[in-house]
């Protein structure tokens, strides 16, 4: 006579359990592979993989298991950049700029791959494409003071003086403490032949940081358009002092103590 309700309510358990069995804890179930063709579980793996080798200092494996979730992610912003990161540190330029390139195309804050991108295309010989990479982090926010030095330095070299002192100047009013900004104007400032607004300029950056020794190679050549050739020297000297191996310091000192012995 107990046979009916213990049936009764037997069956619908035993549903249950199959249910349960089935889509949660049935370990033959297989796990559904995403887009990418990897799982979950190899996603995780590589990704350990990749951080356990990045820590150990060893960026040359490191890259196997990111190229394989690049290959599985390409648009990941992620992976794209610690693979051009660890292309830029082997010295493999022409590969990092252009996993730069990936990343500017699919991150949603494409200024974190600024200035590198540049830099990678200086660093592989393309000048051209550098000062075009310049000028594209500059136009993502031209308010960035990294984003303003670069360009307007990229403009002084091309001798594009006024775009760069205008540039320069802009990017000296938005950040007081940014020293590169202050010696790139004045550097121009002396090419323009502002050479008082140049030194006074220079003499405020080497109150801060007398042992600048950037500051210092420009202070040089401010006195020397000055005339002022003892003072000229005496900024090369203490810049040699603090950087012997600053080839650029070496030669101009160089230059300028040959003028100075000649009658």
């Amino acid at each position: 006579m107990y046979q009916i309700p213990f049936i009764r309510f037997a069956f619908p358990l035993l549903i249950l359990y199959l249910f349960y069995w089935g889509f949660v804890e049935n370990p033959w179930q297989e796990e559904e592979i995403p887009p990418g063709g990897l799982s979950s579980a190899q996603v995780q793996k590589l990704i350990a993989d990749s951080n356990a080798l990045t820590a150990a200092q060893k960026p040359e494996q490191a890259l196997t298991p990111l190229l394989a979730l690049y290959k599985a992610f390409p648009e990941s912003p992620i992976y794209i950049k610690q693979i051009a990161e660890i292309y830029q540190g082997l010295n493999r330029y022409q590969e990092s700029a252009a996993m730069w390139e990936n990343f500017l195309q699919y991150s949603p804050r494409p200024t974190e791959g600024c200035p590198a991108i540049g830099l990678a295309y200086q660093n592989a010989g393309e000048p051209g494409k550098a000062f075009k990479a310049f000028e594209r982090c500059w136009q993502f926010d031209k308010q960035n003071s990294d984003s303003i030095y670069y360009y307007a330095h990229e403009l002084e070299m091309d001798g594009q003086l006024q775009a760069a002192y205008d540039l320069y100047k802009h990017g000296v009013e938005l950040t007081q403490e940014y020293a590169d900004l202050r010696i790139g104007l004045a550097r121009v400032e002396i090419r323009l032949g502002r050479i008082a607004e140049a030194r006074a300029r220079l003499q405020k950056v080497l109150d801060r940081r007398p042992e600048n020794v950037d500051a210092l190679l420009v202070a040089g050549l401010g006195a020397a358009a000055a005339g002022d050739q003892r003072a000229a020297i005496a900024y090369l000297e203490k810049a040699q002092r603090i950087s012997p191996g600053y080839t650029e310091v070496a030669q101009i000192l160089a230059r300028m103590r040959r003028g100075a012995q000649r009658p």
